[in-house]
């Protein structure tokens, strides 16, 4: 019976946990979702654009990852972007000109495939994870919902500086 109960506790947990990274993913998609619609009316636009390729997702080996089309109205074209980071690895969020996850040390792989350049490939490791969130002002809260959202799922994500 004790086995039972601890089996049920451990499931009901294990729920939660995965609850918890779906709200991570809602926040994330809805705030990259909201960028993209928003990016040409942003005072920051200098006529890159982006598009979302795949959206953010958690992998059942806890990596979180997305990928990105970014046009670019200077000369290197259209590049796209995938980045990949384990949601362990993640020790900040920020905000500078964009919101950021700060992580350990090249923590962060980061996929770069310039069409331009006949499709070549480079991939970065870094500790910077970009969400590509710029254009919203004042969206401290974006930052908050996100911390209390990765403490519930088990991770203690720091936030430091939020500047606009």
């Amino acid at each position: 019976m004790k086995y039972i109960i601890v089996l049920f506790t451990l499931l009901g947990f294990q729920n939660l946990i995965f609850s918890q990274e779906k709200k991570i993913l809602k926040i994330l998609n809805g705030q990259l979702k909201k960028e993209v619609r928003n990016q040409f009316r942003s005072p920051n636009f200098n006529g890159d654009t982006i598009s979302i390729v795949k959206p953010y997702t958690i992998s059942t080996n806890k990596i979180l990852s997305f990928e990105i089309k970014k046009a670019s109205s200077s000369s290197n074209g259209v590049q796209l972007v995938k980045q990949e980071v384990p949601l362990k690895m993640i020790r900040k969020i920020g905000k500078d000109i964009n919101v950021i996850f700060e992580t350990e040390h090249d923590a962060v792989t980061t996929t770069y495939s310039n069409q331009a350049n006949g499709g070549k490939v480079d991939k970065v490791l870094g500790y910077l994870f970009f969400l590509y969130l710029s254009s919203d002002r004042h969206n401290e809260t974006v930052g908050i919902e996100l911390q209390k959202a990765f403490k519930t799922a088990g991770y203690i994500v720091g936030k430091e500086y939020w500047y606009d």
